[in-house]
C-alpha cells in the first residue's frame, strides 16, 4: 500500500475518532428533561423512515413508510401506538407493536455538534433527529 493510501486511511480513522469523541452521552436527567415534547425522525436497520412525538406521558404514535413489508393495497405508509421511556440506566426506551415485527429497544443518546443525535454511536446509520 502506498504512503498515500496509508495517509488517507489514517485521516479517516482520525476523523471518526474526533467525531464520536466530540459526542457526549446525555445524561438520564438531561433526556427526562428534554425528550418529552421532542417530534422524532428515525430511520430503521431496514431503511425504514418513523416519525412520532415523545407525549409527556410517554406515549407515542409512530409513522412509517414501511419500506420492510409494504401493503397489499399498495399503500406502505401504516401507524401504529406505542411507548417511550427513559431507563434506569440513563437509556431512550422505545416499545412499538408493529404489525408485523415488534420493536422494543433501549439506547444511549449521543449529542454531537449543532442538533446532531446518535444512538449509541456517532454514525450516519445511528442518526436520530429530535425537534422541539
Amino acid at each position: 500500500m502506498s504512503k498515500l493510501a496509508f495517509a488517507v486511511l489514517g485521516s479517516l480513522v482520525a476523523m471518526s475518532a474526533f467525531a464520536q469523541d466530540s459526542a457526549v452521552k446525555m445524561t438520564r436527567d438531561e433526556l427526562l428533561s428534554f425528550l418529552p415534547g421532542t417530534k422524532v425522525t428515525h430511520i430503521s436497520s431496514g431503511g425504514s423512515e418513523r416519525h412520532w412525538t415523545n407525549e409527556p406521558d410517554g406515549s407515542l404514535y409512530a409513522t412509517t413508510n414501511n419500506k420492510n413489508y409494504g401493503s397489499a393495497t399498495g399503500s406502505q405508509t401504516t401507524g401504529k401506538a406505542g411507548r417511550w421511556k427513559v431507563s434506569d440506566e440513563g437509556k431512550y426506551c422505545v416499545e412499538i407493536d408493529w404489525k408485523r415485527a415488534s420493536e422494543d429497544w433501549c439506547a444511549s443518546v449521543l449529542k454531537g455538534e449543532g442538533d446532531a443525535y446518535y444512538l449509541n454511536k456517532v454514525d450516519d446509520k445511528h442518526k436520530i433527529v429530535f425537534v422541539k
